[in-house]
C-alpha cells in the first residue's frame, strides 16, 4: 500500500510539472508563490492527518463491519459501482454541509483559498478538515462494503482529484454532463456569483443535477474566496477561517450565540461589526 502513496506522489508532482511547462507553452502565467503554498499546505496537512484519517477510517471499516447485516463481495463489479456512486452521494452532501456551516467552512476555506488554479490546488486542504473527513464514509462498513476498497479508490480518487484541479483541459461537452470535470470544478471553485455554492459532487454531477446545484462553465472564473484569510503565508492559510470564526464566537457573549455563530452561513452572521460577503 505505501507503493501505491509513493507512485501516486511521482504521478502527482510529474502531472503538476506538465501542466505548469504547457501553461507556460500557451502564454498563460504560472502564480509559482501559490502553487508553492498549496504544496507546502498540502505537506503539512497530509503530515498532520494523513495517517490518523487513513488509520481512523480503516479501523472504522474494521470494528462497524461486526454490525453489519451481510458482506458484499469483493470482486464483483457492482460492489465497487454502488460504492462509488453511494461515496458520491456522502461526500455531495458532507461538500455542501462544508459550504453551508461557518464551523466546516472554517477549514474548507483552505482548499478555496488559492487565486491561481492549478493541478497543486488538490493538496490545498485543511488539516483539521483531514481529521475529520472519516466520518463522511462510516456508512460504507455498516452496508457491508469490504474494506480492502478502501485504499485503491482512496487512490484512484486522489488523482482524480488532482486532474479536477487544472485550467489546461477545456470543456468536454458530453463528459461535462455527467461527471466532475476540470470544467465543472472550476465553476466550484469560482467566487463568479452564478458559480458560488454549485457542483459539489466529488466524482460526477448527477446528485448536482438532481438536486438543483448545477451550473455549467459560461463565464471565465474568477478564483479564490470572499473572505479571504489576513494573511497570505502558510500559517495563515493553514488557520483558513477560524481565527474569524473564534473572534466571532467569543464576541457573541454567550454559548448559546457562540454556537449560533458557528452553525451560521458563512457571510451571513458576524457580531464583530465586520461584513464578510457570502463564501463561495
Amino acid at each position: 500500500m505505501e507503493a501505491s502513496y509513493i507512485v501516486l506522489l511521482a504521478v502527482g508532482i510529474s502531472l503538476l510539472a506538465v501542466e505548469i511547462w504547457v501553461r507556460r507553452r500557451l502564454r498563460r502565467p504560472v502564480d509559482l508563490h501559490e502553487t508553492g503554498l498549496s504544496i507546502r499546505v498540502g505537506a503539512i496537512a497530509y503530515s498532520v492527518g494523513g495517517f490518523s484519517q487513513f488509520a481512523v477510517k480503516a479501523f472504522s471499516f474494521w470494528a462497524l463491519a461486526h454490525f453489519a447485516p451481510w458482506q458484499l463481495p469483493l470482486w464483483n463489479p457492482a460492489t465497487w459501482v454502488a460504492y462509488i456512486l453511494l461515496d458520491d452521494f456522502a461526500g455531495y452532501w458532507f461538500h455542501r454541509a462544508s459550504h453551508r456551516y461557518r464551523i466546516l467552512w472554517s477549514a474548507h476555506s483552505v482548499h478555496h483559498s488559492a487565486t491561481d488554479f492549478t493541478m497543486a490546488n488538490a493538496a490545498r486542504i485543511s488539516p483539521v478538515e483531514t481529521l475529520y473527513q472519516p466520518l463522511a464514509n462510516l456508512w460504507a462498513p455498516l452496508l457491508g462494503f469490504p474494506i480492502a476498497l478502501y485504499a485503491p479508490i482512496t487512490v484512484a480518487y486522489l488523482l482524480w482529484s488532482q486532474l479536477q484541479h487544472t485550467r489546461i483541459i477545456g470543456r468536454l461537452p458530453v463528459l461535462d454532463r455527467f461527471l466532475t470535470t476540470p470544467s465543472n470544478h472550476r465553476v466550484h471553485h469560482g467566487v463568479n456569483r452564478v458559480y458560488l455554492d454549485r457542483n459539489f459532487g466529488n466524482w460526477t454531477m448527477i446528485w448536482d443535477r438532481l438536486l438543483g446545484t448545477y451550473a455549467r462553465e459560461t463565464e471565465d472564473v474568477v478564483f479564490g474566496i470572499t473572505d479571504p484569510p489576513a494573511g497570505h503565508g502558510t500559517l495563515a492559510t493553514l488557520l483558513g477561517g477560524y481565527p474569524r470564526l473564534a473572534g466571532d464566537m467569543r464576541a457573541a457573549g454567550s454559548v448559546a450565540g457562540a454556537a449560533h455563530v458557528a452553525m451560521s452561513r458563512p457571510g451571513q452572521y458576524a457580531v464583530t461589526g465586520v461584513s464578510h460577503a457570502p463564501a463561495s
